[in-house]
């Protein structure tokens, strides 16, 4: 037995209720279960119930056992005082809220056994996406309903963890998207590694030198720790220049190369690209942020992000190891990585901070004009015939299978109710 199940039988009501009554032998009328609350406080908010002749109106908490009340230490936190009802699988403990028995419905024998059944072989399928096979039993309006619910909580998630960025930087918010853009360079293999160098070098300090594209590369290869053994007289150069910059305004110590990771990686996805890759892009647009916020019309600003590296770096994938093909721009994936990842949710972020809704529906805009992203996790819904056609159904995806099929948190997805309401 877990509370999910029971939050699911309280909601849509799927127990017997001719005669419901509380363990204090008082008939119970439900004519709103109130509002589920996925926040710390009790799990229903708003609730409308009738105890014998009396009216209430108020919160509602759920639990396995009565005794989990004082478990969870319910009796001393106020924001509990106005539950109304106790709703609890197994009655063991009586409960007093000031000075009063709470009353209390206890469940286990009003709901069928057949439903609990279904929903623990459920939740136990050996299948990564639990439902995987009933799937084409669903409506495709269900399907669809709850793929935009778990984009727009993905795109707020993503949000929050900026705006928590912004709060630690004064609320500077070119600060705040140079440190939320520079991780995603890395992409998971060396995003901590750019976080950790973006702490090094903030934005104050380096926005003083972006002017200059060679500035900009000393002082994020300089502090990124590549400049210590010189292989050719462009590393050279840098290593004097960020020799001079480091005096002048006065950085920390630099991290060293054997943080960055090199195995396994593509040459043009080694560190080196993608630090030059950022360099180029911060000295084309210092003011990055603004161009974000201004440029309204999609094309325009791929176009404008899209940049080429320096010369050097059209020829080199490190330092003194030249390409065999040149190149003069990151690749498309890795580009439009960048957009849903960074992009979309700094415009989400602004959207909340300034109460602007134009904002976040550009940024969901962007995730549409995009390409679904190609990973394991769209190849394993795409296997179940669900194939995402944009970045938005990607995301949505993804997030759908991290934070509820992966996590079992089938009764708070819209498609695993109607499994099991069918």
């Amino acid at each position: 037995m877990d509370e999910q199940f029971l939050h699911y039988i309280w909601k849509y009501q799927k127990f017997v209720k001719a005669p419901v009554q509380t363990t204090g032998g008082h008939d119970i009328s439900i004519f709103s279960t109130g509002s589920h609350n996925h926040d710390s406080g009790p799990d229903f908010e708003e609730a409308r119930i009738k105890i014998g002749d009396i009216e209430w109106a108020g919160q509602v908490e759920v639990h396995i056992n009565s005794s989990d009340w004082i478990r969870h230490n319910h009796q001393t936190d106020a924001a509990y005082d106005n539950v109304i009802l106790h709703v609890v699988w197994n009655h063991d403990k009586e409960i007093t809220v000031n000075s009063q028995p709470l009353p209390t419905l206890e469940l286990k024998n009003n709901v069928d056994l057949e439903l609990l059944n279904k929903y623990k072989r459920h939740i136990h399928a050996v299948d990564e996406i639990p439902c995987s096979s009933q799937l084409p039993g669903i409506h495709s309006l269900t399907i669809s309903g709850m793929l935009d619910r778990t984009m727009i909580d993905r795109l707020a998630s993503k949000a929050e963890r900026i705006l928590q960025i912004l709060s630690k930087t004064n609320n500077d918010w070119e600060e705040a998207t140079y440190r939320t853009l520079a991780p995603n360079f890395g992409f998971s293999t060396n995003k901590e590694a750019f976080v950790r160098l973006t702490e090094l070098l903030p934005f104050s300090r380096l926005k003083k030198a972006l002017q200059s594209a060679k500035s900009t590369e000393a002082l994020l290869f300089g502090q990124a720790g590549f400049l210590d053994e010189v292989q050719d007289d462009y590393q050279k150069s840098l290593k004097e220049e960020f020799s001079y910059l480091r005096q002048k305004f006065q950085l920390v110590d630099p991290m060293v190369k054997p943080q960055w990771k090199f195995g396994k990686l593509r040459p043009a996805n080694f560190p080196s690209v993608r630090i030059a890759q950022l360099a180029s892009l911060l000295h084309r647009h210092p003011k990055l942020f603004s161009l974000l916020i201004e440029t309204k019309d999609l094309k325009v600003l791929k176009k404008e992000l899209l940049v080429e590296v320096s010369d050097y770096w059209q020829t080199h994938y490190d330092f003194g190891k030249a390409r065999k093909t040149p190149s003069a721009s990151m690749g498309i994936s890795s580009f439009e990585n960048l957009l849903i990842n960074s992009v979309a949710p700094l415009l989400a972020a602004y959207s909340k901070y300034t109460d602007n809704q134009d904002f976040m529906n550009r940024g969901v805009e962007l995730l549409e004009s995009l390409a679904s992203e190609k990973n394991r996790i769209t190849k394993k819904w795409g296997s179940v015939g669900i194939k995402p056609k944009s970045a938005f159904d990607s995301q949505a995806l993804i997030e759908l299978f991290s934070n509820y099929c992966k996590r079992r948190r089938c009764l708070q997805c819209n498609i695993g109710v109607e499994i099991l309401t069918k």
